[in-house]
């Protein structure tokens, strides 16, 4: 069975509400851009970040999430720097760009073999980080227990 994970924009009082939800498997009352991440963990949003860092020619920054609460333990803050690396591979003037970055993510010798394409799980982040930007808020990743 997939560990279920889920990317998704909000206060920090939001996240640890939404949080709360997504441990007790109950609907989160808040409507937020968020997105499944099938078998995606904090070490994975981390190698996406140094590809995208790479990718996008802004050097180095943090990029580990962090756990931002004691009783919430799998859930993680992006970092600023994370945020804005990912979100400027959503702005970059090359379309094979986002591409080549999920590629290169797929391939990386740290994560699991996967067979789907990456491209759209890539994207599908991009998308919860630029909501964030536009908004003022944080991006937080939720993670199942095993």
């Amino acid at each position: 069975m997939a560990r279920r994970a889920q990317l998704f924009v909000a206060t920090h009082a939001g996240a640890l509400a939404r949080a709360d939800a997504l441990d007790e498997n109950q609907p989160p009352q808040s409507d937020t851009p968020h997105v499944e991440l099938p078998d995606i963990d904090a070490l994975d949003l981390e190698l996406l970040g140094e590809e995208a860092a790479r990718a996008v020619r802004w050097g180095r920054g943090d990029l580990e999430p962090h756990e931002v609460d004691l009783d919430h333990e799998l859930l993680f803050q992006l970092p600023p720097f994370l945020v804005e690396v990912l979100g400027e591979l959503g702005r970059v003037d090359d379309p094979d760009l986002p591409g080549e970055v999920a590629s290169r993510w797929a391939t990386s010798s740290e994560r699991d073999p996967r067979a789907d394409d990456p491209l759209p799980m890539v994207l599908k982040i991009v998308g919860v980080v630029t909501a964030a930007e536009q908004v003022g808020r944080g991006v937080w990743l939720w993670v199942s227990p095993e």
